[in-house]
């Protein structure tokens, strides 16, 4: 489970609710799997975590867009990247592959911890000095 804690804060507001929501869909995603509640786990990082995934990381692309975020294609390939192993393994999820469930959360939590607190940081500290947020 992940705590979310200083370390993830990024003080753009919008942003850490996004990301502290996807912290919160993954760590109830653990919980379900403690709970022996593997079917509904699956169907959890199907149904709403791969959306708000999307969904998270395109807000984060506009923000930068918005601010004039001079890294914003260089942050834009590491989503590229994270969407594409994600979306990959979500296809073999859709076929049963219960390895590649394990694998799509292990990879989701391991990317997300260390996104937000070293590459999302950066922006957040563009965006302060500019005198954005």
């Amino acid at each position: 489970m992940i705590e979310f804690d200083d370390s993830l804060l990024t003080h753009v507001e919008e942003m850490d609710k996004q990301h502290m929501r996807l912290v919160a869909l993954l760590n109830h995603t653990y919980e379900l799997l403690k709970e022996g509640k593997k079917e509904e786990a699956i169907g959890l990082f199907k149904r709403e975590i791969l959306f708000y995934v999307e969904y998270h990381l395109s807000e984060e692309e506009k923000f930068m867009e918005k601010i004039g975020y001079p890294e914003l294609d260089r942050h834009r390939k590491a989503h590229d990247m994270f969407r594409r192993a994600i979306y990959d393994l979500a296809q073999h999820i859709e076929k049963g592959d219960p390895k590649a469930f394990r694998e799509a959360l292990s990879y989701a939590w391991g990317w997300l911890c260390n996104h937000i607190a070293k590459t999302d940081k950066k922006y957040a500290i563009y965006a302060k000095e500019k005198g954005l947020i």
